[in-house]
């Protein structure tokens, strides 16, 4: 494998002192996999807005519907447990209410303790394959919940299932962000989240059959239900191992010309495609960031508002429903996150520097929702209904989507990128193993204690996002000063770069800094979005 001689331009938006020109980087370690393509494409003319178009849409076509049934099956799946205690899991596993609590939180522990490794492993292994991978053993995990009879074997096995599952969502972020420019991936990460909303509506609608099979029968009710959920995880495992890419070099439905302008169309993003070398400075400098630890804050916060996820066919239940009502009441939750994701999108499209706002505005339907929860009368179900309804979708899922775009966005280095995507999500499982230990047998039917914790959650969030939104706006700012008054400009985003041809010849490319796996601080030519 060749190696490569760096040529840094003196610059004073250059990369940090650590970086000078003796250093000498292999193509398979420090820099990234797209460098070949980025260097030999330099000298070409920009990539147009019809091509661009035309790139963006086949990509659409391609890897969309392979997130899309991903994210379904896995709600689903995640969510199956919620559906389960109404269809005979708690009477046949001898679970008590705070035991089923449990089993909510043993999810999130092993999604918590597997998320460090599940990070390292997208780093080391092809994206697309250890989806895959997981995906199967998420399958065969679904399976083995119909021979569990007892607390212990179902938490092992949900601890499990939450190990699998937990490179998901960082999956999710690390392909959106090796394929689309940073204007597009807030929108398709947010369709990829709507998923969750069709997967509560199907998931009810599975429920709903499910509740027809006989109690006596063997299978049994919550024991159907979980094999039609494991073999519809086996189907997209199956779909993912013929169709899924690993990054846009080695998707096998791109032409070499496709392949060169899907480098090119991401090269504003200034973060690069992927690096398959663990890099420790990156580490370091993730770890000292503020950034990473704002945003890790926000997803303990928000998430300890979830445990409506797990809790909700119980709640609606002790309204007075009978199972078969429940579970067809639980189908509009799925519908409001659709509505809600869909709205923020659109506002997103329109107002691309707008997360914080944008999110800021979607926890106001939250904040009166849990008013209603808190002071409405019990008696009034409906209105009740409407304000969980209201709270899980409208509220909680666009700004999710808002932050989960903001993280893809707004950190290079490939390294730096997983291991803040990482904590992260370390924080998303922490606050869903938390949130499940409020809903107590204590607080029934009203739930007073939840629903004031959820409250106080929206000022919390809405604080640290408008503070971050600030910081990250004078950081900007402060670039573009220091870019002004030293009189540098484009042409400084450029490093030299020692290539060998095709010919064997040795050859000097210019190449964009932001392919050689600079962090946002390395890189001044960053600019982050807001």
């Amino acid at each position: 494998m060749a190696s490569t001689a760096l040529d840094f331009k003196s610059s004073p938006t250059g990369v940090s002192d650590s970086m000078t020109t003796s250093d000498r980087l292999s193509y398979d370690s420090t820099v990234d996999v797209a460098i070949k393509i980025a260097a030999r494409a330099q000298d070409d003319e920009r990539v147009g807005e019809a091509q661009s178009r035309h790139l963006r849409a086949r990509l659409d076509r391609r890897l969309l519907p392979l997130l899309f049934c991903l994210y379904t099956v896995q709600f689903i799946d995640k969510t199956t447990l919620n559906s389960s205690a109404v269809l005979g899991l708690l009477k046949d596993a001898n679970l008590s209410t705070d035991d089923f609590n449990t089993l909510g939180s043993a999810f999130y522990i092993g999604y918590l303790v597997f998320q460090y490794p599940q990070n390292l492993a997208l780093q080391y292994f092809p994206v697309g394959k250890w989806i895959t991978f997981n995906l199967f053993m998420w399958a065969l995990l679904l399976g083995l919940h119909c021979v569990c009879h007892n607390f212990s074997g179902l938490f092992a096995l949900r601890f499990l299932l939450g190990a699998a599952e937990g490179c998901t969502t960082a999956g999710l972020m690390l392909v959106t962000s090796m394929f689309y420019t940073r204007t597009e991936i807030g929108e398709r990460i947010g369709w990829t989240q709507q998923c969750n909303g069709l997967g509560t509506i199907i998931g009810g609608f599975l429920a709903f059959g499910a509740a027809h099979v006989s109690p006596a029968s063997n299978p049994n009710q919550w024991q159907t239900l979980y094999l039609i959920t494991c073999l519809m995880t086996l189907v997209v495992c199956i779909a993912f191992a013929l169709a899924m890419p690993d990054n846009p070099t080695t998707a096998r439905f791109l032409s070499a010309e496709e392949k060169i302008v899907a480098v090119r169309r991401v090269q504003e993003n200034q973060n690069g495609i992927e690096t398959k070398k663990w890099k420790k400075d990156q580490f370091v400098e993730c770890l000292t960031d503020y950034k990473t630890w704002m945003w890790f804050f926000w997803c303990v916060v928000a998430n300890l508002q979830n445990g409506l996820g797990t809790e909700a066919s119980r709640v609606i239940h002790l309204f007075g429903f009978t199972p078969i009502q429940t579970t067809l009441l639980n189908i509009p939750m799925g519908f409001s996150q659709i509505i809600g994701i869909t709205l923020g999108c659109y506002m997103l499209r329109k107002f691309p520097n707008g997360r914080a706002w944008i999110h800021n505005l979607f926890w106001i339907p939250s904040i009166i929702s849990a008013f209603i929860l808190i002071f409405l009368p019990y008696s009034n179900k409906i209105g009740h209904l409407c304000a969980i309804y209201v709270l899980n979708g409208i509220g909680g899922a666009p700004c999710f989507v808002m932050m989960l775009s903001w993280v893809t966005s707004a950190t290079a280095g490939h390294t730096k990128k997983l291991a803040t995507n990482g904590i992260f999500l370390i924080g998303y499982a922490l606050g869903q193993a938390l949130c499940t230990q409020f809903w107590k047998e204590k607080y029934e039917p009203k739930f007073v204690v939840p629903w004031t914790i959820c409250l106080s959650t929206y000022a919390a969030d809405i604080a640290i996002a408008t503070t971050l939104w600030f910081l990250l706006r004078a950081e900007n700012q402060r670039r573009d000063k220091l870019a002004k008054e030293e009189g540098s400009g484009a042409a400084d985003d450029f490093v030299f770069l020692d290539i060998v041809d095709e010919g064997g010849r040795p050859v000097r490319q210019r190449v964009e800094k932001g392919f050689l796996d600079l962090t946002d601080r390395q890189n001044l030519a960053f600019r982050y979005v807001l």
